[in-house]
């Protein structure tokens, strides 16, 4: 059987993950592809990759950005067809805040395609927003322990579909938010996040306009005319910001390590890499 992981991961974590589940699978002597969704070139992201899925395994991993999967993600699964007979393990990443209802609404949206879940793991990062920070939620995660969790979900798979095992997870153990946080989460997307996030502005007399931010973008979301212009694909991930090389780019973070350890007593949520098995 062909493994797929697929991933999106602009500040790294979710790469780091997937690049755990690639090792996991090579020690297993699975065949694999790794496919990297903010490459742009790669002809797997371009569209090939659903013809080639007959017969495999999907995981697909995406981070958790204002309580959901990044619209990347939800959109190559939107895009996968139906009626083939490959499984699904999707995985996301989540920085100490909130893992929202990503995961589910993954699952979700992979069994309405035809890809049966046959587990899902939540893993601890550390948030993104908070590079600059001494002592960032998260800090250090994900750790050796969450890496271990991880090859713990890809042996059980592997193991699981090796010996014709047919159990799946059920996509209701993924449904694990409160009703009152699913209502809160509902309210919640990238695009209002990104109005009360810090605002990105730009420098004029220090912008060179030599690309770096446009090159930096997963989303394609920056271009270029007297200065840098933000269009409505943003995801506030701020690469263009913190690649600029002559800080034209700016944003005031001051607040935001105060407002998200708020959120993070808010919400509740035990700061664990969880994995769902059937």
């Amino acid at each position: 059987m062909q493994f797929y992981v697929v991933y999106f991961s602009p500040a790294g974590t979710t790469g780091h993950a997937a690049r755990i589940i690639r090792e996991e699978l090579a020690l297993l002597g699975a065949q694999f592809s790794l496919v990297n969704l903010n490459d742009a070139a790669n002809s797997f992201a371009g569209g090939s990759l659903p013809g080639a899925l007959q017969d495999s395994c999907l995981f697909i991993g995406s981070p958790v950005y204002a309580g959901h999967a990044v619209p990347a993600v939800m959109d190559f699964i939107a895009g996968l067809p139906k009626g083939i007979h490959c499984c699904s393990v999707p995985f996301v990443t989540w920085g100490a805040v909130t893992s929202g209802v990503a995961l589910y609404e993954m699952a979700r949206a992979l069994e309405e395609k035809g890809y049966p879940v046959r587990a899902a793991i939540k893993i601890v990062a550390e948030h993104s927003l908070l590079w600059q920070s001494e002592n960032p939620l998260g800090k250090g995660r994900p750790a050796a322990a969450d890496d271990d969790k991880v090859r713990t979900l890809v042996k059980h798979v592997v193991g699981a579909l090796a010996a014709g095992q047919s159990a799946c997870l059920s996509v209701s153990a993924l449904n694990y938010q409160s009703e009152a946080l699913q209502k809160i989460f509902a309210g919640l997307s990238i695009n209002a996040a990104r109005k009360v996030l810090p605002q990105l502005t730009v420098q004029p007399e220090l912008c060179t306009r030599c690309g770096v931010c446009v090159a930096a973008c997963p989303v394609g979301a920056v271009e270029l005319a007297d200065k840098p212009v933000f269009n409505e694909r943003c995801i506030a991930c701020y690469n263009c910001l913190r690649a600029c090389p002559e800080q034209a780019l700016q944003a005031d973070f001051s607040r935001m390590q105060a407002g998200l350890e708020q959120r993070q007593k808010d919400f509740g949520e035990i700061c664990e890499t969880a994995v769902y098995l059937p």
